[in-house]
């Protein structure tokens, strides 16, 4: 698609932990306050001496759903990594990962919800073996039930799940016994179970035989998914299985549970940390995370009441976890509706408020951060899921890819550790074949052609006009990254561009992609472009996305 052209560079996936970590969060966020309440003509700067935050091997992930047995395939990989994702969210899909037993390859028979359908090659040890492929992992692991169905998850599985992806062969170190008498072994019977080659006589676990003698090196684990909604907040909160408490055995019995303590969100957060201790106590070196609902709303809201539940869950689960987690998941799905039939997505909402809501989410979770946690210890935030819903009409089908384009620079130049989308294989994002590519897709990869690589550096960069958006990142193999998006779907927009801070190229390439592509079935358009300089001009069609790449003069 583009990489004939694209300057490559090769080398060492790192991540962004430094120091200035809090003040460039802080910077970032003032800048989406501002940029969103410019209002003008079309003026855009960037600012090469002012970084605001890095790209790394974890920013950008797509879902690997149990269901989607194309996801397993390598095939697949490039076409993952064609939209920038370098990290896969495993299992994708909420209710599975609370109900799915890796070395087991099984789902939980929970008896308030129907097991889904798994492909055969969807089990884990096929995606383990092509995940060098993929690039690295976000792990979801079981925290709501035991393979028998009569109780929660345990941390030993947990536990053993990192001995296996992260552990050494000759490691002699017991994994963890359970309360219940579970062996889970050593670490380094996992990891000898990883380096081999399938048995001649199968004991069960030849599937998890992969010939990778090396450690995976996976960073990130997840305790759980969505377990907010495990019934404690009432009928209206359900459909994550969490066995902790009482399993439903038919659709009334979900009532039941509302308020059980082993369902709450202390109860949750304590046995966060314990997970935690197990697993760092195979390898310190993982990130731990908790499952937090998506702050709503403010106390003004009509519905407030409503959406006490969600500062109670976060206030409570972070009090007892919060010096054990490295990172909060949270998930963003925005469905501003249209009149008469509220059925129509309201794109220019969509396009003019995302950026404020960012700004009220991660403002009010570092509040909450300051008050539940260890001074000094704030969590990172990572979005399981930033999408767009799926049914509503679209009035322009290239929406998506400008909405996805802008939300994740903002989210990464705010910091996230990940931003993920809903789906990897569908209309969105691109089929099981690689031969049809999403709007999703394309707002993805328009991003990924300006912050190519690990370790690109996102910079200031502002807009004067409330219909133009801007993004501009210093690449490693000393390109400057410039992303203009026009979210006007009937004007073309002249944007004057001012670069400070350094000196660029004359000469560089521009890449299109928005609505005139997307009626014309085409993928990306390039061109040369030249007469760039410290000042610019560049006019970008209506409701596009336009990439352009510059070599940096020094």
């Amino acid at each position: 698609m583009y990489g004939e052209w694209l300057p490559q560079v090769s080398g060492r996936y790192w991540r962004f932990m430094g120091i200035a970590k809090r003040t460039m969060l802080m910077a970032a966020l003032a800048c989406v306050s501002a940029t969103a309440a410019y209002a003008g003509g079309s003026k855009v700067t960037v600012a090469l001496n002012q970084p605001v935050n890095v790209l790394t091997n974890t920013s950008l992930a797509l879902p690997v759903a149990l269901t989607d047995g194309d996801a397993f395939k390598p095939e697949s990989a490039p076409y993952a990594r064609l939209s920038g994702a370098t990290m896969v969210r495993f299992p994708g899909g909420h209710g599975t990962a609370d109900l799915y037993h890796w070395s087991l390859n099984s789902l939980t028979k929970w008896h308030g919800a129907g097991s889904p359908w798994i492909p055969k090659e969807s089990n884990f040890g096929s995606l383990a073996q092509n995940l060098d492929k993929f690039g690295t992992a976000l792990i979801v692991v079981n925290y709501g039930s035991s393979p028998d169905g009569t109780k929660g998850g345990d941390a030993g599985e947990a536990a053993a799940w990192v001995a296996y992806m992260n552990g050494d062969p000759n490691d002699t170190r017991p994994v963890r016994k359970d309360k219940d008498g579970d062996d889970w072994n050593t670490v380094g019977y996992w990891a000898t179970v990883r380096s081999q080659q399938p048995l001649t006589a199968d004991d069960g676990l030849n599937f998890l035989r992969i010939g990778h003698p090396k450690p995976f090196g996976i960073t990130e684990w997840q305790i759980g998914d969505q377990v907010y909604n495990n019934g404690y907040y009432g009928s209206d909160h359900t459909g994550n299985p969490d066995l902790h408490g009482p399993a439903p055995t038919k659709e009334k019995d979900f009532g039941r549970l509302e308020k059980n303590a082993n369902l709450s969100p202390a109860f949750y957060g304590e046995r966060v940390a314990e997970y935690a201790a197990a697993m760092k106590a195979v390898d310190p070196s993982i990130h731990i995370g908790a499952t937090l609902g998506t702050p709503e709303g403010h106390p003004s809201d009509q519905d407030w009441n409503k959406k006490l539940w969600i500062a109670d869950w976060n206030d409570k689960v972070l009090r007892a976890s919060c010096k054990a987690i490295d990172f909060e998941t949270i998930e963003m799905q925005p469905s501003i509706l249209r009149p008469p039939d509220w059925s129509t997505l309201d794109e220019a909402n969509l396009l003019s408020n995302t950026r404020s809501r960012i700004g009220e989410i991660i403002t009010t979770l570092i509040e909450l951060d300051k008050r539940n946690c260890p001074s000094g210890h704030i969590p990172r935030i990572g979005f399981s899921a930033a999408s767009l819903p799926a049914w509503p009409h679209l009035d322009h089908p290239a929406f998506p890819a400008l909405w996805v384009a802008d939300t994740y620079a903002v989210l990464i130049e705010t910091g996230a550790e990940s931003v993920a989308w809903s789906e990897m294989h569908g209309d969105s994002m691109f089929s099981g074949d690689g031969k049809k590519f999403g709007p999703a897709f394309m707002g993805m990869a328009m991003l990924h052609i300006v912050a190519h690589n690990p370790g690109d550096v996102f910079v200031k960069a502002d807009s004067n006009s409330s219909t133009v958006a801007v993004h501009a990142v210093r690449r490693r193999d000393g390109y400057l990254g410039l992303m203009l998006i026009n979210e006007d779907p009937r004007a073309d927009a002249t944007i004057t561009v001012q670069i400070t801070g350094g000196n660029v190229a004359a000469k560089g390439r521009r890449i299109d992609w928005g609505q005139q592509q997307q009626k014309a079935g085409a993928q990306f358009e390039q061109s040369a472009i030249d007469g760039i300089g410290s000042t610019f001009t560049v006019t970008v069609p209506a409701y596009t996305v336009t990439d352009i790449l510059i070599p940096l003069a020094n």
